[in-house]
């Protein structure tokens, strides 16, 4: 199980265009490690998460070819991990070259507002999931899981991939997560591989995302319910805001005592 992570900011990314922050300004005069795209990740070849404004400039970034894909998990509706536009690209008008057939699974107001669009694309189709389902999709079994995010107006998801020799947790876009999610993770565990959601940094994430006391809880949770062991799992701090106040060095320095590792974009965790 290879998965690469293709973005690992928040919705306005690292930088904010418009902020001049500590964060966003440390981001534009260091570069590299500092500068965050929409979050999504690649799983192998043929497995993305999320499809975000980002992607196709991720793809050129990190030189990858997305033809392969045969599978899309939507986490939620929000435009920085939802632009159904960016499948649009598949089309033999833009790519005459061949493309596997694709199916896109996530919460059912996914499609909302896109039909006649949607309806226009080949070799795509949609099927909506719902928290504590459990499908196969090619050679991996999937289970998605309720996310804490928001005030429930639209659904939001985390998704467990099991490729039958390791298990992938990716949870992002939640804040502490709700004893319907623990009952669904609980089975399924211990996982080799989580990427946990980040996003607030210093501040707490309210009802949508974990600052780092949260994550610190959630941490001591999943080593409790036995889905995280140290030693064997890698926990990874996942999709940041510059609102949170740290920078890449700073998450590391503030993340490290407690065996977490933090994502960047291009980062590969190869199992």
């Amino acid at each position: 199980m290879k998965l690469t992570v293709l973005g690992s900011g928040a919705a306005e990314a690292i930088p904010d265009p418009y902020c001049s922050c500590d964060v966003c300004q440390t981001a534009r005069r260091e570069g590299g490690r500092h500068i965050r795209a929409r979050a999504a990740a690649l799983l192998n070849a043929d497995m993305l998460i999320d499809l975000g404004p980002d992607i196709v400039s991720a793809a050129s970034r990190f030189r990858l070819f997305l033809g392969n894909l045969s599978t899309v998990l939507i986490t939620h509706g929000h435009s920085d991990h939802w632009v159904p536009q960016n499948l649009m690209w598949r089309e033999s008008g833009f790519t005459p070259t061949p493309v596997v057939p694709l199916t896109v699974y996530g919460p059912a107001d996914l499609v909302q507002g896109y039909e006649p669009y949607l309806e226009r694309m080949t070799n795509i189709a949609f099927q909506a999931v719902t928290g504590g389902d459990q499908w196969s999709a090619g050679a991996y079994q999937v289970t998605a899981v309720p996310a804490t995010h928001g005030d429930g107006k639209i659904e939001a998801l985390l998704y467990v991939v099991d490729d039958g020799a390791h298990r992938l947790f990716y949870a992002t876009d939640t804040s502490s997560l709700s004893e319907d999610a623990w009952d669904v993770l609980r089975p399924l565990g211990p996982f080799d591989l989580i990427l946990l959601d980040a996003t607030s940094g210093l501040r707490s994430g309210g009802a949508s995302h974990h600052g780092f006391e949260k994550f610190v809880e959630t941490r001591a949770r999943m080593i409790e319910e036995g889905l995280f062991v140290p030693q064997k799992t890698t926990l990874v701090a996942h999709h940041f805001s510059h609102n949170g106040g740290l920078t890449h060095t700073g998450l590391v320095e503030k993340y490290e005592p407690y065996d977490v590792t933090v994502s960047y974009d291009g980062r590969v965790f190869s199992l």
